[in-house]
């Protein structure tokens, strides 16, 4: 790889030169702040003490403690290794080089950092190498390709692939031609420092292990370059009032909660209980008390960091970072909409070893969503709920710390005494408390007397009038009159643009801009609400979202004025936009309903149900995220679900949410149960030759919304479909044979191994019959389907042996074991996995049919295959689950009789599509 610069800086910041009785001999580095290596012929007439210079430090004396060997021997070179530790007097500002563990490569490009006379400037200067790795040479490494000059000697070498020191120079192999020569390796330096009580101890969070494994890259790869912890934005005091409110900017120091000390605790903790939720209202402080968790972590040497918007990666760059050495904290906000990504992490730490990767849930409170998560092994089923600070503190620290912060920054200048507190019957949350801070701050900044009532409105005021103040005197004219500024901060409450066209267009549909005017009000929303990848930001903190649409839905006065503006507004929204809209729309709503304000509540539940039954591709996967099963709109959103086509809206729709993976679990819970009313019969255009393209979707849709069903262990349901799937498959193989007989093999298969999940042995046995006869037709017309034939075979023993046949079981396992040993002779790395489930069948077949000697050798090729296996990269998780086989192989080679076929795994050859590669 390439190293940054700050690495090569660092690698540089650790050379030194070695000076003896005032002249120059030679080049070290720094292995520990008081302790440098460098070659013993640097130091081979020093009277033990030496001079060490490095940049950016006072020059240090050090005693030479150490030559290995003591003296150099009887030709021309120092014998190896050549080694020279000195001690230094005064320690150095360097916490030492990282050493490699293992020597590079042949053909390994390294780096050499050092200091000669040999450049183009006059004396002593610092120097390189760029040097290719040739091979071992005895105990030193051979390199060439660039001149060792005279005073290289001792200097540390970086290995470009690992950014780690992978030895030291030695010298040049032709003294005349001064071309390539050796290095000492690392692990031989470090054998030596070891003895003399030195070399730096690396880890996460030190400046090498960080620019070595390039921690800042796998962050960003996470988590966005814009989302580190330790960045915040620099506060401007012409920010409009809003952004003082918002917690990514932490204007407000963050004050100690006992949560924070409780989640880094659990984060702390070796176990596997690696999801947790907190709840608490909005405004309680949830996102700021993640963010200051993300920071300890930080600093603790964790990747750590809130999951973006489109999380598709997410699960292998969680791996990455691991294998890196990191451990990772994911915090997922308004997690009750994100229902896919939570999933998908539940899978990421399932496959990590415990105590590495843990996912923080946000959300205002819990639900089905989380009770659907709660019960995994991997969970910890307990919610940290938040109190609001006020209450546990009374307001006063909240206030005063939130006055004097915004004071500084706003004003500047010591602040005075922090305004008084809200009464009794206050609010005591951290935004309402913020608020109240600010608007003061604010009012005695203007010269003005503070308003009364809400402060989150008081805010929201000023920021009604910060654009008003912008735009009066602005040509062409933008509106200044309350209502109409309430409208066009409304879209930015709403959605966030992805562009001027977008945001011009949602413009004009309010009705109160004319044509000329809108981009000048789309380019000043984009000033006021900047982001780095969209035309303008969400208007955050969201609460103060929802009182604005509260404030508009006031003005319209009626409930086709608020339907008409709201589902015009969002007439082109993209299904992301849609998710933002509908999360503030319900929010909104739910206000509503809790302060009593019910008729403009039903006027938002109304625009939710019309936006659902006109884009059902966008806003209905949205509003599965936010409502709950017992509310109007889940009655209006199950209503358009079962009048809509399934050709027209719900196959699209299920398309739509597949490849997005946005909600799939709530929409296609909803489908599944349609599907049940459809029972086997679906419009017979289907079947015909132009339809066969939608039938086949619709058989992706079948299985995969059983699948669902399976993982959510819903056996009845997932059976079902896979039968279902079956009678499709069928019907599209006997019209194309070629294209559709693979998928029918495989939907057998699933459909087989669900009812032996549902313990109905008989007609389990009756379709892995099925499809076993299927695939080994498959494999005669093509070997490529060898390994699902394997399969098949495998699972009919298994189900064989169940049902009472294992004279029948053992034949056809005894025809998957030659086939597998076949691949296994073809590539035994890749099908050693393969052999392992056969031939632990196998063996067990033998063993209770009495041939105790066959048995034992297909326990000596299983336990080949187990050798194979554990050879390759292998999770905790996938290495525990070999032992049930070296179980198998010591019974086995002990020549027990072994009866127990519940020992023969079937989940094992469960297949996924029949396309996939199945090492």
């Amino acid at each position: 790889m390439e190293l940054d610069p700050p690495l090569i800086e660092l690698a540089d910041s650790h050379a030194v030169a070695i000076y003896v009785d005032g002249g120059f001999k030679g080049s070290g580095f720094v292995l520990a702040p008081k302790l440098v290596v460098t070659c013993a012929h640097v130091v081979e007439r020093a009277a033990d003490e030496v001079l060490v210079w490095t940049s950016g430090s006072a020059d240090r004396t050090g005693t030479v403690i150490a030559r290995h060997p003591p003296r150099r021997g009887g030709d021309g070179y120092y014998d190896s290794p050549d080694i020279a530790l000195v001690r230094l007097h005064e320690p150095l500002d360097r916490q030492g080089v990282w050493l490699a563990e293992e020597p590079p490569q042949a053909g390994t490009v390294v780096l050499a950092r050092g200091f000669s006379r040999f450049t183009a400037e006059p004396d002593v200067q610092r120097d390189s190498l760029s040097l290719t790795v040739r091979g071992p040479a005895g105990s030193l490494l051979g390199v060439k390709d660039d001149r060792i000059e005279a005073g290289l000697s001792g200097a540390l070498v970086l290995d470009t692939m690992t950014g780690r020191v992978c030895g030291m120079v030695k010298a040049s192999r032709e003294r005349k031609e001064v071309q390539g020569g050796w290095i000492v390796p690392a692990h031989v330096i470090a054998e030596h420092a070891a003895a003399a009580g030195g070399g730096a101890r690396h880890r996460p969070g030190t400046a090498w292990f960080d620019l070595a494994s390039r921690r800042a890259e796998l962050h960003a790869r996470l988590f966005g370059a814009d989302r580190h912890p330790a960045r915040v934005a620099a506060p401007r005091r012409d920010r409009p009032p809003s952004w003082w409110l918002q917690t990514r900017n932490e204007v407000v120091p963050f004050i100690a909660r006992p949560e924070l000390d409780d989640l880094l605790d659990w984060c702390l903790r070796p176990d596997d209980r690696g999801m947790r939720l907190v709840t608490a209202p909005g405004g309680s402080g949830k996102t700021r008390l993640a963010m200051r968790l993300c920071q300890v972590l930080h600093e603790k040497g964790w990747i750590a960091g809130f999951l973006p918007g489109d999380p598709h990666e997410t699960s292998p760059r969680i791996s990455e970072a691991v294998d890196a050495g990191y451990q990772v904290l994911v915090v997922v906000d308004y997690a009750e909409t994100r229902t896919d990504p939570n999933k998908s992490l539940l899978t990421a730490l399932e496959q990590e070893e415990p105590g590495m990767v843990r996912v923080l849930l946000l959300a205002r409170s819990g639900g089905p969503w989380w009770t659907s998560l709660k019960n995994r092994d991997v969970v910890d089923g307990d919610p940290v709920r938040l109190s609001p600070l006020g209450e546990r503190t009374g307001p006063g620290p909240v206030l005063s710390a939130a006055w004097q912060a915004f004071h500084a920054a706003i004003i500047g200048g010591p602040a005075s005494a922090p305004p008084a507190g809200p009464g009794a019957d206050g609010p005591d949350d951290v935004l309402s408390l913020h608020a109240l801070a600010l608007d003061e701050v604010l009012a005695r900044r203007d010269g003005v007397r503070v308003g009364s009532g809400d402060p989150l409105g008081r805010v929201l005021g000023r920021e009604q009038q910060y654009w008003t103040d912008l735009a009066r005197g602005h040509q062409p004219a933008l509106p200044t009159q309350d209502a109409s500024v309430r409208r066009v901060l409304l879209l930015p409450a709403l959605f966030s643009a992805v562009s001027a066209e977008q945001a011009e267009a949602a413009l004009g549909r309010l009705e109160t801009l004319p044509e000329h005017a809108l981009a000048s009000a789309a380019e000043l929303l984009h000033r006021l609400y900047p982001h780095p990848g969209l035309y303008w930001a969400p208007l955050q903190p969201d609460r103060l979202a929802e009182l604005l649409l509260s404030q508009v839905i006031d003005d319209s006065e009626s409930a086709d004025a608020s339907v008409g503006l709201l589902t015009s507004v969002l007439a082109d929204c993209t299904f992301e936009q849609a998710e933002q809209a509908m999360t503030v729309l319900d929010r909104t709503r739910v206000a509503l309903h809790r302060r009593g304000s019910h008729e403009p509540a039903n006027w938002l539940m109304e625009t939710i149900g019309t936006l659902i039954r006109t884009r059902p591709l966008d806003f209905l996967p949205a509003a599965a995220g936010v409502l709950s099963p017992g509310t109007p709109g889940w009655d209006v959103l199950q209503e358009v679900l079962e009048s809509a086509d399934y050709f027209d809206v719900l196959l699209p729709l299920h398309q739509r949410v597949a490849r997005t993976r946005r909600n799939s679990e709530v929409v296609h819970e909803i489908l599944g149960a349609l599907m049940l009313r459809y029972k086997r019969s679906f419009s017979s255009r289907i079947w015909s030759p132009k339809g066969r393209e939608t039938a086949a979707q619709l058989l992706q849709a079948v299985r995969e919304i059983g699948d669902l069903f399976e993982a959510r262990g819903e056996p009845d349901h997932a059976w079902w479909h896979a039968r279902t799937a079956v009678a499709f498959a069928a019907k599209l193989a006997r019209a194309d044979p070629d294209a559709y007989r693979p998928v029918h093999a495989d939907c057998l298969d699933v459909l087989g191994y669900r009812l032996v999940v549902l313990d109905r042995r008989r007609p389990a046995l009756r379709v892995a019959r099925r499809a076993a006869k299927a695939r080994r037709t498959l494999a005669r017309r093509d070997p490529a389907h060898r390994p699902l034939l394997v399969q098949a075979l495998t699972r009919l023993g298994t189900v064989s042996a169940t049902a009472g046949k294992p004279d029948s079981a053992l034949r056809v396992t005894e025809e998957a074991a030659e086939v597998a040993l076949d691949l296994a002779r073809e590539d035994e790395h890749g099908w050693s996995g393969l052999v392992v489930a056969v031939y632990n069948n196998y063996g067990l077949l033998l063993s209770g049919a009495d041939r105790q000697a066959e048995a034992a050798e297909a326990a000596k090729v299983l336990a080949s295959a187990l050798a194979v296996a554990d050879s390759q990269h292998l999770t905790p998780a996938e290495r525990d689950a070999l032992e049930p086989y070296r179980l198998t192989v010591a019974r086995l080679l002990a020549q027990e009789s072994v009866t127990d076929y519940r020992l023969m795994p079937t989940t094992a050859v469960y297949p996924g599509e029949t396309d996939d590669d199945l090492r």
